[in-house]
């Protein structure tokens, strides 16, 4: 039975709220689904929601849909025999694919095409999801006009706008919405962990950093290199990076090494590069020292706590936060990365001539806005790039947030 699967139980725990993508798109012949977003975020989740709603609503018949789980797929050649196999028995209806962590497959996409070719998804809808940025977009692009009306999905962490949705928050002003966001952030289990104790467990701290390292090392990284870098992205938030300024007091030698691994952090959704404007280009100065933000607050806590073998996490976590400067940087962080999943792209902007700094650039067609974030609304107004910069403080975040439309 379906209601019986693992996934779709917790849909009935008071940590959780519907995703919106639930609802947006729909399964038709040849129509070829890409969902992507960081491990342990719910994309599984989701899937099988789709598939229930397949079952309840639209009375599929199970014998028609297709759930593959592809951590375990050897190659692209298994994952070939496997679908082809169900797919001559099912020739004269119309079925459907949801085949989850397809990246985990080596040169998966040579599999689809093959069964594209063969004409074995004449009748099909295909959903796949995977856990890796570049194969997803490298993958998206070698399909072109074979896809269908195919959509190209992102699933993030909740985040604070969600939190009114979640049942377990419900009563909560904005003020303490704020502070549990400080300390919780958005992935499920870490919500439902929450809702249940009222903080975030050391095991399922122990079950991110589980998959951050298995992930990378699945992409041959090194453990201990890995820890250092995601160290230091947690320790210098909302400082402007050089390479040598990130590697500084590590193990880590080469500024290669350094943007090998942060690339691989933000392929894995799991960091964000902000990049800073040129007005002259109108887009990023790659050549000027970049912003890194991990995408959640529970990931700054586990970048602390791996490196210093922190236990106890939540309580550090507590503490951490309770400082004035480490929430007026995670503000930013939180202004920037739920600003870069609605809005793209976005940038920041400093002058060493004029020693300002401007921490959101959002262009617009013929100009651009532009804010600064702060805790509290202490810092008056200031004009650059020859126009007024916005302050933004805590009490604005969800409203902020809430003014754009998913991208």
């Amino acid at each position: 039975m379906i209601e019986e699967d693992v996934q779709l139980k917790v849909l009935k725990h008071s940590a959780y709220a519907e995703r919106p993508e639930l609802h947006s798109l729909t399964f038709k012949p040849r129509h070829f689904h890409i969902l992507r977003g960081a491990r342990q975020v719910g994309k599984t989740t989701l899937l099988k929601q789709w598939i229930r709603n397949l079952l309840i609503e639209e009375k599929i018949p199970p014998k028609s849909i297709l759930f593959l789980s592809c951590e375990g797929i050897e190659n692209f050649r298994e994952l070939q025999e496997t679908l082809a196999l169900w797919l001559n028995e099912k020739k004269q209806e119309m079925v459907y694919l949801f085949l989850d962590e397809i990246s985990f497959v080596e040169e998966w996409q040579r599999a689809i095409l093959w069964l594209i070719n063969t004409g074995l998804l004449e009748k099909a809808s295909l959903m796949v999801t995977g856990s890796n940025a570049r194969d997803l977009k490298e993958s998206s692009e070698r399909f072109p006009g074979r896809r269908g009306h195919g959509l190209d999905l992102a699933l993030h962490p909740f985040d604070l706008t969600d939190y009114e949705r979640i049942k377990c928050f419900q009563g909560k002003s904005a003020d303490e919405l704020l502070e549990i966001f400080l300390t919780t952030g958005g992935f499920p289990h870490a919500i439902r962990d929450w809702a249940e104790w009222g903080y975030v467990t050391d095991e399922t701290y122990s079950t991110y950093k589980n998959w951050i390292l298995g992930d990378a090392l699945r992409f041959k990284l090194a453990e201990e290199t890995l820890k250092h870098i995601f160290f230091r992205i947690a320790e210098t938030l909302t400082s402007r990076l050089t390479w040598p300024l990130l590697i500084e007091e590590t193990p880590v030698r080469s500024h290669e090494t350094a943007l090998q691994y942060v690339e691989h952090l933000e392929e894995a959704f799991l960091c964000h590069l902000h990049y800073c404007y040129d007005p002259v280009k109108k887009g990023p100065a790659f050549q000027k020292a970049r912003k890194i933000y991990l995408i959640d607050p529970i990931l700054y806590h586990l970048a602390y706590a791996w490196k210093k073998n922190i236990v106890n996490i939540a309580q550090w976590a507590k503490d951490f936060v309770t400082n004035s400067e480490n929430r007026g940087k995670l503000l930013e962080n939180f202004y920037v990365v739920g600003t870069s999943r609605k809005v793209s792209p976005i940038f920041y902007w400093y002058s060493t001539k004029e020693k300002k700094e401007v921490d959101l650039v959002i262009p617009q067609k013929e100009k651009v806005k532009l804010y600064e974030v702060k805790w509290k609304e202490s810092l008056s107004s200031f004009n650059a790039l020859q126009q007024k910069v916005e302050i933004l403080d805590a009490s604005q975040l969800m409203g902020f947030l809430k003014n754009f439309t998913k991208k």
